[in-house]
């Protein structure tokens, strides 16, 4: 694994892949090539694999078999969400509680719609949880938010509260948790949401920002 070291924590990597991708109109922005014959998730799987050392959670929900189908040969952990449709709070509780319930100290969330989160930002946030492993960690670009994140497993309480589609930001934002910030590069801010984002960045042979 190009990248990965040994933590003095047990991190698992959780991609959180199940939503329905209602922006992107018809079509599972997940499944979406983003170079020839590789899907989005399956870039930002295969990121997560390079950069972390433990295990990798992939939590599936809308069209799972076709997810699971582009993530075919790589080493991940599936974790089903049947309530996908209630928005990303369930993921968070599924695939943090699977990676916790395995014995991981924590977990580094990535959405399965960022493939572009390169593999020096995910190392910034690992370090950071290394040193601060009781501590949330933020990655950051600009001052705003980005990705990945470092969720400990000491705020399963706080994790099992989620509800709806707040996620990961809004259980940060509501928490009163003391949070470490990263500065990363641009490239761990960009989602690809919408069919203009998606073909920004085939156009431009590069990433471009979503919201």
């Amino acid at each position: 694994m190009v990248g990965a070291v040994n933590s003095p924590v047990k991190a698992a990597a959780v991609v959180l892949a199940a939503g329905r991708s209602t922006r992107m109109g018809a079509r599972n922005k997940l499944l979406l090539e983003i170079e020839p014959g590789v899907a989005v998730v399956r870039r930002v799987v295969e990121r997560a694999r390079a950069s972390v050392a433990g295990p990798v959670y992939v939590v599936t929900g809308h069209q799972a078999e076709k997810v699971r189908e582009a993530l075919a040969g790589l080493d991940c952990i599936f974790v089903h969400n049947p309530d996908f449709a209630d928005g990303l709070s369930g993921s968070v509780r599924a695939g943090f509680g699977a990676a916790v319930d395995a014995g991981a100290d924590g977990v580094i969330a990535f959405l399965g719609d960022m493939p572009f989160v390169p593999e020096a930002a995910i190392t910034a946030v690992r370090e950071a949880a290394s040193a601060n492993p009781g501590r949330m960690v933020q990655a950051v670009t600009g001052g705003r938010p980005a990705h990945p994140v470092w969720l400990p497993a000491r705020l399963s309480a706080l994790v099992d509260r989620l509800e709806g589609d707040h996620g990961i930001r809004g259980m940060i934002a509501g928490s009163g948790e003391e949070m470490i910030t990263v500065e990363v590069g641009g490239q761990a801010a960009v989602d690809l949401d919408t069919p203009q984002d998606y073909a920004a960045a085939l156009a431009a042979g590069k990433p471009a920002h979503g919201d």
